[in-house]
C-alpha cells in the first residue's frame, strides 16, 4: 500500500511536474487564469489523463477541449476506466485507445484476400 501524497506549490518545469506519474501522487499548480492553466497543462510531453474542477460545467467543457490529453474528465479524477469508451492518451502517453471497438481499429489492418476458386479467363 502506498501512502498518498499531495505536494502542494510545484512549480511546472520541475521534474516532479513533468513526470507521468502512476501513484498517489497530486501536484497542485497555482494558475492565475484559466488561460495560463491551459497552457501549464499542456507544456509538458505526456497528456494521458485531465481534470478539470468548476461550477460552470459549460465553460469546462469548453476548456476540456483545448488540453492535450487523451481524456480530460470535468468535476472528477483522473482515474476513470470504462470498457464501451476510448480510453488513452496522446504525445508521448499515447499508443491508441482502449475498449470497444476503438481497440479494434487501434490493433488491426483491415486487409481484403480474395481466392479464385474457378478458373477465370483473361481477354490478355
Amino acid at each position: 500500500m502506498l501512502t498518498p501524497t499531495v505536494f502542494i506549490d510545484v512549480d511546472n518545469r520541475s521534474k516532479l511536474a513533468q513526470t507521468e506519474l502512476f501513484a498517489p501522487i497530486a501536484t497542485i499548480m497555482k494558475a492565475r487564469s484559466d488561460e495560463e492553466a491551459i497552457a501549464m497543462a499542456n507544456d509538458t510531453e505526456y497528456g494521458l489523463s485531465s481534470a478539470i474542477f468548476t461550477e460552470d460545467v459549460t465553460e469546462g467543457e469548453q476548456l476540456a477541449l483545448r488540453i492535450e490529453s487523451g481524456m480530460t474528465h470535468i468535476n472528477d479524477q483522473t482515474v476513470n476506466d470504462s470498457p464501451t469508451v476510448p480510453f488513452g492518451g496522446t504525445k508521448a502517453s499515447g499508443v491508441g485507445r482502449f475498449g470497444n471497438p476503438w481497440v479494434v481499429d487501434e490493433f488491426t489492418i483491415t486487409k481484403w484476400v480474395s481466392i479464385q476458386t474457378v478458373y477465370r479467363r483473361y481477354p490478355f
